[in-house]
């Protein structure tokens, strides 16, 4: 429990436990991938926080490497909406464990409203932003993070908040999104239902559809802030059309950023998961660890 008293005593955390993972290792787990992560389990410690956002409390979780000083941070940002995609135990497994083994602080928010918290998810609100924009200031006050060296990632709708969080802040340093909603605007051809689960989650008006649509707002994304996009050719959630026009509009633009088209995919990429998280792994250590130089986007060459 090397980290519980820091947590303790960051003002905006009113609650901290330590997260035992060893538990929820069951025969749906491999012996093989069963022996990895608990080899990860030895290098870190999990905690789950309830913090302060304005008047709310919401529940997040934090995953630390427990050797190492100043060490980049990821965002972890889930997808879902309200209890549908809320974070657990087995998310923590695949999303948060990989990455703070491989040396990042990797804290995540479930939203307001979800897991006991006050307020309610409106799939990009303000609340919704702020709980995430909170997480900054919780790592600033760890010894162990380095709050200049920050990444985010998100998918499917985390994705989506990956895109309005990089509109509002700037001291995001490299991103991925995947599979994430990119027009709310034109829902041309999106799942049956889709129109309907909007408009309860945040109205359904243009102005909000507008603030939920990156596509329409490519420009404000910081150039600096390198992408990393990926996408399943089969995922009929979210169609592929949205990384699509996302990565057109990048291109135009000479924003740096890197596309993956997994071929036969579903929405959770869950036939290339290995390879997902080892991109996006290789993806941070570039701009995180190594902190390469942004590369030349304007045509060149012979």
């Amino acid at each position: 429990m090397k980290y519980l008293l820091a947590l303790q005593n960051i003002k905006c955390i009113t609650f901290v436990s330590q997260v035992n993972l060893k538990k929820e290792l069951d025969a749906s787990y491999s012996e093989v991938l069963q022996r990895l992560i608990k080899a990860q389990l030895k290098k870190v410690e999990v905690y789950k926080i309830r913090y302060t956002v304005n008047k709310l409390q919401v529940v997040g979780y934090i995953t630390l490497p427990k050797d190492g000083t100043q060490l980049p941070c990821l965002i972890h940002l889930r997808g879902g909406s309200r209890d549908f995609g809320m974070i657990t135990a087995k998310g923590i497994i695949a999303n948060l464990l990989p990455y703070a083994a491989a040396g990042y602080v990797v804290i995540t928010t479930q939203y307001p409203g979800v897991e006991g918290g006050d307020g309610i998810d409106t799939f990009g609100g303000i609340d919704d932003l702020a709980s995430i924009k909170k997480l900054q200031g919780i790592l600033k006050e760890l010894a162990v993070a380095d709050e200049k060296n920050i990444g985010v990632k998100g998918h499917s709708r985390g994705g989506l908040m990956t895109y309005m969080l990089l509109r509002e802040v700037r001291w995001i340093r490299a991103a991925m999104a995947s599979a994430a909603p990119t027009d709310q605007v034109d829902r041309k051809g999106d799942r049956e239902g889709w129109q309907e689960h909007q408009k309860k989650m945040w109205g359904g008006t243009k102005v909000e559809a507008i603030k939920r649509s990156p596509i329409r707002w490519v420009d404000e994304i910081p150039k600096k802030v390198p992408l990393l996009i990926m996408q399943g050719s089969a995922d009929w959630r979210v169609l592929p059309r949205h990384s699509f026009a996302m990565v057109d509009e990048l291109r135009k633009r000479n924003h740096p950023h890197r596309f993956m088209f997994f071929e036969g995919a579903d929405h959770g990429i869950t036939e290339y998961r290995q390879e997902y998280h080892r991109q996006t792994l290789d993806w941070f250590n570039r701009w995180l660890k190594n902190k390469e130089p942004l590369p030349n986007m304007k045509p060149h060459g012979r």
